[in-house]
């Protein structure tokens, strides 16, 4: 089993949520953690149930296994809480840069984001990275109490 790249899957994740995705980690984990069928959870998020199987293989690879996929993704939820999208859609479906009120199609959305505002998916990667590392030192910290009879 090979070691999850945690820099690639943050990297993903922040892109994905800039780009306007930002139902990804929600649909992943009601379709790979709570096991709902897939069919439900693309029509709950507007997306086509392909869509939704391509981020989970997308998102197991990057973790090394399905397993691992279903347990990082709550911590991925919770690392990346603050992110917010940069390219918002509205009522019309049509797709708007935040930051420089370009209008983009939708499947430009993340490179969009990664060429020109590359620094705010830096930024929400490193927020990401930091949140991650809190975590890690929280667990670490962890002390386990027994009895001694």
């Amino acid at each position: 089993m090979k070691p999850i790249d945690m820099k690639s899957l943050i990297n993903y994740v922040a892109l994905k949520i800039l780009g306007g995705s930002d139902y990804l980690l929600n649909a992943l984990e009601e379709y790979l953690v709570n096991g709902e069928g897939p069919a439900i959870v693309a029509h709950r998020y507007n997306i086509s149930k392909h869509q939704l199987r391509g981020y989970a293989q997308r998102i197991i690879e990057k973790s090394g296994s399905e397993c691992r996929a279903k347990k990082i993704i709550p911590i991925l939820k919770q690392i990346s809480v603050d992110v917010k999208p940069i390219i918002n859609r509205d009522e019309n479906g049509v797709y708007t840069c935040t930051i420089c009120n370009t209008i983009v199609a939708r499947e430009d959305a993340e490179e969009h984001v990664r060429k020109y505002h590359k620094d705010q998916l830096t930024l929400a990667i490193k927020s990401m990275m930091e949140k991650l590392d809190e975590i890690r030192a929280k667990k670490a910290k962890a002390v386990i109490l027994t009895s001694a009879s």
